[in-house]
């Protein structure tokens, strides 16, 4: 089969595409200039499509001969939901068969616009008559990189919200396998499924366990959620 990838270069989405390989997918990846190809290609695609998920005509022509879609939206991104409801309606409008969504834990807290942003896509999915799959992930243990450097300056980690409350993580590795399981399978046909690793941590807890791994204190903050 033959799928088109959106986020192929990406930290995160860019580890689906050798998931999709194993399985046998011919994998296109949709990038928006050629100087993305390389990426692409290092990635695991065997095609690339020049386009633009602000413009639908790009994305018909990226989604021609395709069998399924895999769309992983850009988080915090001006007007990210339509972005993703027009991926979903050229998906449509070029008969693809199968639509997989990664999408987040909890989309409907708005006070969280990178997931609230999910929900309209995830609609337009279940309403568009396609076969489709959406990945709920929990944070992705990949995150904890994005905060490290400043755990080693400052022997502290600090989020948005109470250090006391529990969350689950998930590495995107497992996520991208269970994507490529959903494209290239049908065992998870019309399902919405929230991924996570098991156990359930608190920001103290996380700490508990970077204090161990580095030998000293690391403290666990709180930013104000505006920060």
């Amino acid at each position: 089969m033959r799928v088109l990838m959106v986020g192929a270069t990406g930290n995160y989405a860019g580890l689906v595409a050798p998931e999709l390989k194993r399985r046998g997918a011919t994998v296109r990846a949709l990038i928006r200039d050629k100087s993305s190809e390389r990426a692409a290609r290092e990635n695991g695609a065997d095609e690339i499509a020049i386009g633009d998920l602000e413009d639908l005509d790009s994305l018909r022509a990226a989604a021609v001969s395709t069998d399924g879609v895999f769309h992983l939206n850009p988080a915090f991104a001006p007007h990210e939901a339509e972005l993703g409801r027009r991926m979903v309606r050229a998906a449509k409008e070029r008969g693809v068969a199968k639509f997989v969504f990664s999408s987040v834990i909890h989309p409907s807290i708005t006070k969280m616009t990178n997931h609230s942003a999910k929900l309209p896509v995830e609609e337009a999915i279940y309403e568009s008559g396609m076969n489709f799959t959406v990945l709920q992930p929990t944070m992705f243990m990949q995150t904890l990189d994005m905060g490290w450097a400043q755990v080693l300056k400052q022997n502290r980690f600090s989020l948005p919200y109470s250090k006391q409350v529990k969350a689950c993580y998930v590495d995107y590795r497992d996520v991208a396998e269970a994507a490529a399981l959903a494209v290239t399978g049908d065992r998870l046909d019309y399902g919405t499924f929230e991924l996570c690793a098991p156990g359930m941590f608190n920001r103290v807890e996380v700490t508990a366990i970077m204090s161990e791994a580095l030998g000293r204190k690391i403290e666990a903050g709180e930013l104000p959620f505006e920060d």
